[in-house]
């Protein structure tokens, strides 16, 4: 048996243990409660994040909202990604996640027009986006290196060559040409033209061209032409006492001088524009005439024929006369009519008709003027006129004065 004391005292021990136990299970599930409970609500409030820089996608969990592009270029940083101010960030909901797309800013040069021009792209644009960042449109001639396709890599530079639509007109016809960026000489080049020292291209060789562009040659020409003019000669008249007064005579007959002219023809297509004079002078001096002036009194009633084709009629009038006869003449008499139906008088000679038509105004006198006939009028015809045995039949009102002049030779000159 045991002892009753000794059995209460072991119950009371007993029930104090389970009573501790109890409290100090309880403080470690409110300590294990606490200390888990704010993994729990941070576990609840985290995100995932896509990432895509220049085509390649990565992806973490963020717990920070993404409400802006600053927020976004936080995320970026906190993710290892050094994004610089030029660099285009974009964000946006894909889902339960958030989406961050990030463009590199890529330096890019567009050479054309004689210019270089730097523009800022970004990951993805094209050659045909830096073009148009930078201004410069494109014909259908032109041609871009690399293509306008091409996607860029950064810090190319991006060439553009100009092509031209030019017209070349030359030497009567014309000819289109598509010429690259360059001058009028290149495109003159392409059009197969060959420009002469002296020939003229408007606009200038070093003209730049531009679409659309009319070039116009002009062939110039250059030739030296000699003339000659004749120089006058000097007349020097001296008096002769052994010559009637006005009959004169040529002592020395007098010769033209040459004078030689060289001129330079400037000849544009054909058509003589300008003319400069090279040399002009005196190639051959001219001789001087000598005229033996008569001194002598001339006798009353006679004319004077001079050697130089002058004629002093019998009353000292000089007489104007556009050829002049020299052959035989007769004389008759008798009245009655002439061939014309005038009444036939001294003045009124026979003649041929074929030879000196009717009506002609005539004087008449010996070669050397000392018969005198003087001015008559082609009225009549005559036998031995139209036979030709004689030139000119001389009407006189006697048949003594007929016998005078009988048959002799006689200038007929023909007046006017």
């Amino acid at each position: 048996m045991k002892n009753t004391n000794e059995f209460s005292l072991c119950n009371a021990m007993k029930n104090n243990m389970s009573r501790s136990w109890q409290k100090t299970l309880a403080v470690l599930v409110a300590m294990v409660v606490f200390t888990i409970s704010p993994v729990i609500t941070v576990m609840a409030a985290a995100r995932q994040v896509n990432i895509t820089v220049d085509g390649e996608t990565s992806s973490s969990m963020i717990t920070m909202a993404c409400e802006s592009e600053d927020d976004a270029r936080a995320i970026l940083a906190q993710n290892g990604y050094e994004v610089s101010d030029g660099d285009l960030v974009s964000f946006g909901e894909d889902g339960a996640a958030v989406s961050i797309q990030v463009r590199s800013a890529l330096s890019t040069t567009v050479s054309a027009d004689g210019k270089e021009v730097r523009v800022t792209a970004h990951y993805g644009d094209t050659v045909a986006g830096a073009l148009s960042d930078a201004g410069v449109s494109l014909t259908r001639f032109d041609t871009v290196t690399p293509g306008k396709t091409n996607i860029l890599t950064g810090n190319e530079t991006i060439a553009v060559k100009r092509y031209h639509d030019v017209t070349v007109l030359f030497d009567g016809t014309q000819k289109t040409v598509v010429a690259p960026d360059g001058t009028v000489a290149d495109a003159l080049k392409a059009a197969g033209v060959t420009l002469g020292e002296e020939d003229i291209a408007t606009p200038a060789p070093d003209a730049v061209l531009v679409n659309g562009m009319q070039v116009t040659v002009q062939r110039v020409s250059y030739q030296e032409v000699t003339t000659t003019e004749a120089v006058a000669y000097e007349t020097v008249k001296k008096e002769d006492p052994n010559l009637t007064k006005g009959v004169t005579k040529v002592e020395t007959e007098g010769r033209e001088g040459v004078r030689t002219i060289v001129t330079r023809e400037k000849w544009v297509d054909g058509v003589c524009v300008d003319t400069e004079e090279l040399s002009n002078e005196v190639t051959q001096e001219p001789a001087a005439e000598v005229v033996r002036v008569g001194t002598k009194p001339r006798v009353a009633g006679q004319a004077v024929v001079g050697g130089n084709g002058t004629l002093i009629d019998q009353n000292g009038n000089p007489v104007s006369y556009s050829k002049v006869i020299t052959g035989k003449c007769s004389a008759y008499t008798g009245g009655g009519y002439c061939s014309t139906g005038v009444p036939a008088a001294f003045g009124r000679v026979a003649v041929n008709p074929n030879v000196i038509p009717y009506g002609t105004k005539l004087y008449i006198c010996s070669p050397d003027g000392r018969i005198v006939y003087g001015y008559a009028v082609a009225a009549d015809t005559g036998g031995a006129c139209m036979r030709g045995t004689i030139v000119c039949d001389l009407y006189y009102d006697t048949l003594s004065e007929c016998a005078q002049i009988g048959v002799r030779n006689m200038n007929i000159y023909i007046l006017g």
